[in-house]
């Protein structure tokens, strides 16, 4: 078994939005006095969905009443997502900061960190959020997302902790899923895969979209292709134990980003 734990930044609200200003002497025009405007009312949102998440799908509650049409602005849903994450993960894990979450599973998640189905069924609501901005506005997410991706790991987060309780969950919602959501305990190395923990780490996070639904992996084997790319070809299974599972296909992640499916399935 060959697993390295990713280490999210530790749960706390997303960071104030950046305020445009104009170059030169530093003084903003009506506009951009509007965009500066626009951008505090979305920290306030944010936060009051991370800290005060009841409120803060109340509030949105309230402003689609008003403006029907903002029902599917990427923001919003974004901020749902974050409110639902809070009711079923970040408040958690605030409550109980000793516990390394990152690399339990299922067991130690609903024993130690005290997850429960409630709790799960929040963090597919934050994940459907997420699937419908990624179908509206691909790009929305990275802009949400701030420099040091605090934003994209909360999404992370929710996906890993789903996933680990939920398998195969994270793939039906968002269409595709990571060897990381897995976690240690689904994921093997198979003795002819000389790869190290560290040549792993890239692999772990890239997002694949397997022919069928997958829970568990057995990395193959680990080399160096035509261009120069270094990639592992993974055999994925149906089940949770890969030696007691259905065969689900097999992929090459590449240490670009990318993956597809492994040639001799084509």
């Amino acid at each position: 078994m060959l697993f390295m734990c990713k280490r999210f930044p530790r749960i706390k609200p997303l960071p104030r939005m950046r305020r445009n200003q104009i170059p030169g002497e530093g003084k903003m025009n009506k506009r951009k006095m509007d965009e500066e405007d626009v951008s505090e009312r979305m920290n306030v949102i944010l936060n009051l969905c991370e800290m005060d998440p009841d409120a803060g799908l109340e509030l949105i509650e309230q402003t689609i009443k008003n403006k029907p049409e903002l029902e599917l602005n990427p923001f919003v849903m974004f901020a749902k997502a974050i409110a639902y994450g809070s009711k079923g993960l970040f408040n958690l894990v605030r409550s109980k900061p000793r516990i390394d979450w990152t690399t339990s599973d299922e067991e130690e998640l609903r024993g130690k960190l005290g997850v429960t189905d409630a709790h799960l069924d929040y963090l597919e609501l934050a994940l459907q959020e997420i699937r419908e901005i990624e179908k509206s506005d691909p790009k929305a997410l990275k802009v949400f997302a701030t420099e040091n991706e605090l934003g994209k790991a909360k999404v992370d987060a929710i996906a890993t902790v789903l996933e680990r309780c939920r398998p195969g969950r994270v793939q039906e919602l968002l269409g595709k899923t990571k060897l990381f959501y897995f976690g240690p305990s689904r994921i093997f190395v198979h003795n002819d895969c000389k790869i190290t923990k560290e040549e792993f780490v890239v692999f772990r996070d890239i997002f694949f979209t397997p022919r069928k639904l997958a829970k568990s992996a057995i990395l193959i084997t680990a080399g160096l292709d035509d261009e120069k790319r270094r990639y592992v070809i993974v055999a994925l299974y149906e089940g949770t134990n890969p030696f007691a599972s259905e065969f689900a296909g097999s992929i090459c992640l590449y240490n670009d980003g990318t993956w597809s499916t492994f040639p001799s399935e084509r």
